[in-house]
């Protein structure tokens, strides 16, 4: 097996980051004065989607997209700058054909998958979060898959 020194640099790195990490725990708990206060965030809204195809055969295609996009707004509360509201939505597609229309008898069947996961959340006492996925099978060995997440959180009442 080659060696690949992109893995072991993000090996290294990730190790790092993880040490890094478990160095950052207190002992108990830490009294924060007003302004330290004001920099804390009370959250936000995140989205991940990921997707992927594949095929074989003796005609095969395969493509894939994913979109996302997350936006925060000002707090509407004088003095808490980080309670604004947040939303966030992603998606993502997968289409993949796998056809042995060309190939002689006895040649393997022809395969065709697609996976498309979409997630996210949002902070806040009012959270709204909306998930739709689907997959479509075609002829001629097509499979088609879309989906998305729309999230949506603020803090109400305040």
């Amino acid at each position: 097996m080659k060696f690949l020194p992109h893995v072991a640099g993000s090996t290294v790195a990730a190790a790092g980051l993880m040490f890094t990490s478990l160095s950052a725990f207190a002992s108990g708990p830490t009294l924060l004065t007003d302004r330290q206060l004001d920099g804390v965030t009370a959250g936000g809204s995140f989205v991940l989607s990921s997707s992927d195809a594949q095929a074989t055969g003796s005609f095969t295609l395969t493509n894939t997209t994913s979109n996302s996009i997350v936006v925060n707004e000002p707090s509407p509360y004088p003095g808490n700058p980080n309670l604004g509201p947040s939303a966030g939505a992603t998606d993502a597609t997968a289409t993949s054909v796998g056809n042995n229309t060309f190939t002689p008898n006895g040649a393997p069947p022809a395969t065709s998958a697609t996976g498309v996961t979409t997630t996210g959340g949002a902070d806040g006492n009012q959270v709204i979060t909306s998930s739709y996925n689907a997959t479509i099978h075609g002829a001629g060995g097509v499979t088609f898959q879309a989906g998305w997440t729309v999230v949506y959180g603020a803090w109400i009442g305040l």
